[in-house]
């Protein structure tokens, strides 16, 4: 093995191998340093196959469905995929580099101290993989048809807790999707037994809940600071699995509620109907527990924490980027100042060796004035280049770069100093001071930031987009009386109130309740950034006394409609003769009935003849312009719902 150990720093291809981070019985990962066009770079991970391995074919199918797999995820809970590629001879996978620490490292960390992690810390952790293991579950190709993606070794080893707070799953190494080229022989067990499912121990056909399984493990015994199901040997752990007898966490740590023992109990069910069917099931059980404890908890709780366990270990890493930022590519060429020179006429070849016919006395004179106006206008002009030098020294410089390739960057938009790249990129020749940064991307929220450069500095800014909806938040929602359906985008949430209930964040959100025997009510609550949550109450209104069983809601099927209508018109007041229309809209829309502008939505029980009429419904910021018809019927009052995201 000698003669195969890696000096480092060590050139590979347009990467530096900086440091061993981890070996493991297949590959080898190095913190690395990229170098790309116009001085841009960038700290990675590379994951390079062992050279005792190197001729595997196996394992070098593997390894290549690794990076074809999870180059298709884009997730801020995964980590990403930058390039496969092949450098003499051996294969490597460069990816994002994740400054932390996994959770086999974090546990070691609590034990030594006699600590077991908060309860809502760990579980806002395992909701953040959730959200990364639900987003791979659901993937889908190009044509829409889902992946099938299965981790099938989710375990402390493969979530890394960032220094900033971020939760990443990693190493999709023996994943399984309906597109890998290798496939599993009958039998063969892949993964770390003690996180396994009781299928996968058996050798069963697999799917998205085993990793759902595995991940209950995780917390378990983050919650209880104990291990599940290791056994003596790896057969006693096996048959632990099998049984998959689980005691409820509270038994060890008394800090742990109840619904959190049902949410960690439901998640190891030995039967897989029995568990959570999807991730974001699992994940949203656990926030709205933590919702419940009336105790906020999210990233900068978690780099908090990371900060006083890690601090060490954290300075010592920053301390080593610092080193790292000083190294270049070899024989890289900086790009060089040239003050500007000045030329005058007396430059001309062969000018003074030529004699004028009209040289006279006075020309001497003149020609002295001449020299002397280009003295002067070279030490302008001399001066005016030493200040551009010494301006483009005192610039700073922006690096830019972003989960979403292609992210565009806008520095000071509106203004005369306004630049504009697409990530990843660098920005130069940025004055010192304080300057507005705005990234975006078609299908993504919008980020604005302010950033403060120093003279000379060369920044780093790495952005994380999230696409629009994707990233959820909570609403407590109360109303009075209570039991009322809650909806929420015009979608019927499934619960009633009081609730917490999830919206997505980044677009617009209204939250309606119905009961029987009330009028429907909403509220437009904007945009709801994913650090808040919001609480919102409805006092309902009474349908005029009328009998609460002849009251229809708005999700009530169109056949029990029809069969009431008869019997409510004369009740609701409504002329027999006149039809009605309430119109409710998500986001809150522009109504035109008949070419009329009539209000913004909702529009309540507008009066208007029977027969058909165009409803037009438009909101400018979203760029919505939709015509809907409606045919009305005399007596009778029509609800228009729409959600035109």
């Amino acid at each position: 093995m000698a003669e195969n150990v890696i000096k480092l720093p060590r050139l590979f291809g347009k990467y530096y191998l900086l440091e061993l981070i981890n070996v493991g019985g297949m590959a080898e990962v190095y913190k690395a340093k990229m170098f790309g066009v116009e001085g841009f770079e960038k700290i990675v991970a590379i994951k390079k196959i062992l050279p005792e391995v190197a001729e595997d074919g196996d394992f070098i199918s593997m390894f290549i469905d690794e990076a074809k797999i999870a180059v298709q995820l884009s997730h801020p809970n995964i980590v990403q995929i930058l390039e496969l590629g092949k450098i003499e001879d051996s294969f490597f996978i460069a990816m994002e580099l994740v400054n932390g620490k996994d959770l086999k490292t974090i546990r070691k960390r609590l034990k030594k101290v006699e600590l077991n992690m908060a309860v809502e810390q760990s579980a806002y952790i395992i909701s953040q993989v959730c959200d990364g293991l639900d987003y791979a579950h659901r993937k889908t190709d190009e044509k829409m048809n889902p992946l099938n993606i299965i981790h099938r070794d989710i375990s402390p080893q493969n979530i890394i807790i960032s220094y900033e707070g971020n939760v990443k799953l990693i190493d999709f190494g023996i994943a399984k999707a309906k597109s890998k080229s290798t496939k599993t022989q009958a039998g063969m067990l892949k993964g770390k037994f003690s996180y396994m499912s009781p299928e996968q121990v058996a050798a069963m056909p697999l799917d998205r809940r085993s990793d759902i399984f595995s991940l209950g493990v995780v917390l378990f015994e983050m919650l209880t600071g104990k291990r599940l199901f290791l056994g003596k040997n790896d057969v006693e752990t096996l048959e632990k699995i099998r049984k998959a007898e689980v005691p409820p966490p509270s038994v060890f740590n008394h800090d742990v509620a109840p619904e959190l023992d049902r949410i960690v109990l439901k998640s190891l069910a030995r039967d897989r109907d029995e568990r959570y069917q999807w991730a974001s099931e699992f994940a949203d059980d656990l926030k709205r527990h933590i919702f419940s404890l009336q105790r906020r908890f999210d990233r900068q709780d978690v780099m908090n924490f990371m900060s006083e366990f890690f601090a060490d270990e954290l300075e010592e890493d920053s301390a080593k980027l610092a080193e790292y930022a000083k190294l270049k590519m070899p024989k890289q060429q900086a790009p060089q100042i040239v003050a500007p020179t000045v030329r005058s006429d007396d430059d001309d070849d062969d000018d003074d060796d030529r004699p004028s016919p009209r040289r006279g006395s006075g020309s001497g004179a003149k020609t002295w004035l001449i020299l002397l106006a280009a003295m002067v206008g070279a030490a302008v002009l001399g001066v005016a280049g030493w200040n551009i030098v010494k301006d483009q020294q005192n610039a700073a410089s922006l690096i830019v770069d972003s989960n979403v390739f292609a992210t565009v960057v806008e520095l000071d938009k509106n203004t005369t100093q306004h630049k504009r790249c697409e990530t990843p990129c660098k920005l130069e020749g940025i004055l010192p001071g304080q300057h507005e940064i705005e990234l975006r991307k078609d299908g993504y929220i919008t980020q604005q930031e302010t950033l403060m450069l120093k003279t000379g500095e060369t920044q780093t800014k790495v952005a994380k987009m999230f696409k629009v909806g994707e990233q959820t938040t909570m609403v407590e929602v109360r109303s009075e009386p209570g039991g009322a359906r809650i909806f929420v985008n015009d979608k019927d949430s499934g619960f009633d109130t009081p609730f917490a209930v999830n919206v997505p964040a980044g677009i617009e959100v209204t939250i309606r309740v119905e009961k029987k025997g009330f009028l429907p009510v909403q509220q437009l609550l904007g945009v709801i950034p994913v650090t808040e949550s919001r609480k919102v109450s409805f006092i309902m209104k009474d349908s005029k006394g009328k009998d609460p069983s002849t009251v229809r809601p708005v999700h009530e099927k169109k056949e029990e409609r029809i069969a009431s209508k008869k019997e409510q018109h004369a009740e609701d007041g409504l002329k027999p003769d006149r039809a009605y229309l309430t119109v409710m809209t998500t986001p809150v829309t522009q109504v035109y009935i008949d070419d009329k502008a009539i209000g913004n939505s909702p529009v309540q029980r507008y009066e208007l003849s029977p027969g058909e009429h165009k409803i037009r419904l438009r909101n400018s910021t979203y760029n919505i312009d939709k015509m809907v018809p409606v045919e009305l019927k005399a007596g009778q009052h029509e609800k228009l719902v729409r959600n035109l995201f």
